[in-house]
């Protein structure tokens, strides 16, 4: 029978294509799709309210202001696509930070100070690594438990006090420009690029890939799943120090509580980029996309002077919508 015959129109079929291709494109950029959502919405209403928010100065702003949580959230990525989690990553980056700035009062080189403070992030990275993957309990549970753990080292080596006084070297990672661009924005850019080409282009991202998806398939194709997590937390460790510098250098000071709440952060960020926390599936780029969302929503409030609690409840509604889009998914 042909399609004259029994009604139908071939412009029906292509047409219906079509429509389920532009579908299927959104749920897939969903993160880009609201981002362009967010920014035509902001704009019109800031409009009236202020000049500010589409400027040069203001939109270099927003990406300065998310350069810290984007390093964050590329290494909360890494894990979120193998199935894992860590929520000590807040407490981590205060212990990092304070570290690197006790070794630098001590007269040590500020390289050799800042790689020391990497270095016990990576280090603490593989504690978390080792328990999440000899641990029977759900890495949530075990990196809540270092959470707390982490967060003591960090108040007992400062007695609970900042530490001021940073090398003016170091403070330059935080409030440098390089090309006109400030240094921050580099270097997430830098650690964005190398998440990035780690999970596409190595045998050992597409092994967390794997995991995710099916952690007991993924041993048995010969995947030492054991061995992959522990070096995975272990780098997520390592770029949660990163991110320590950068922000100890741009508060120019190491304080045992800077890191609270960029756990969740990076959470909201990569969940909002696509990223299940199922894991399997998920990307940097969508991440950015997440993060530089949560950055626009966050500046454009500042520029109409909303609280910072209103701010809070919508950073956890965003969560929660991600949460719900994926489900449905």
């Amino acid at each position: 029978m042909t399609s004259a015959q029994s009604g139908a129109h071939p412009g029906d079929a292509a047409g219906r294509d079509v429509t389920a291709s532009i579908r299927a494109w959104m749920r897939e950029h969903a993160a880009l799709v609201a981002l362009g959502l967010v920014l035509l919405v902001i704009s019109a209403f800031t409009a009236t309210q202020s000049d500010v928010f589409l400027t040069v100065g203001n939109l270099r702003n927003v990406l300065l202001q998310s350069s810290v949580l984007a390093i964050v959230a590329c290494g909360t990525t890494l894990l979120m696509v193998s199935g894992g989690i860590d929520l000590s990553v807040g407490s981590l980056m205060s212990l990092t930070a304070v570290v690197a700035a006790l070794l630098m009062g001590e007269g040590i080189p500020m390289p050799v100070a800042v790689l020391g403070g990497i270095a016990v992030g990576f280090g603490m990275g593989a504690v978390n690594g080792t328990l999440a993957a000899w641990s029977p309990s759900h890495p949530f549970v075990v990196t809540l438990g270092m959470m707390i753990l982490i967060q003591g080292i960090a108040i007992a080596l400062t007695g609970g006090l900042a530490i001021s006084g940073l090398d003016d070297g170091f403070v330059q990672l935080g409030i440098g420009r390089f090309l006109g661009i400030p240094i921050p924005i580099w270097i997430a850019a830098l650690v964005a690029l190398f998440a990035a080409a780690f999970l596409r282009f190595t045998v050992f991202g597409r092994r967390l890939y794997a995991m995710g998806g099916n952690e007991l398939a993924a041993m048995l194709a010969g995947v030492r799943v054991r061995r992959t997590k522990v070096l995975l937390y272990a780098l997520n460790g390592a770029i949660v120090g990163i991110a320590a510098m950068v922000l100890a250098a741009r508060i120019s000071s190491a304080q045992p509580l800077m890191g609270n709440g960029y756990e969740i952060q990076a959470i909201a960020a990569v969940a909002v980029g696509g990223t299940p926390l199922a894991g399997g599936r998920g990307g940097i780029v969508g991440t950015l996309l997440g993060v530089l969302l949560l950055g626009v929503i966050s500046n454009s409030l500042n520029l109409l002077g909303v609280s910072g609690a209103f701010q809070f409840v919508l950073q956890g509604g965003v969560i929660v919508a991600a949460v719900m889009s994926q489900r449905f998914r």
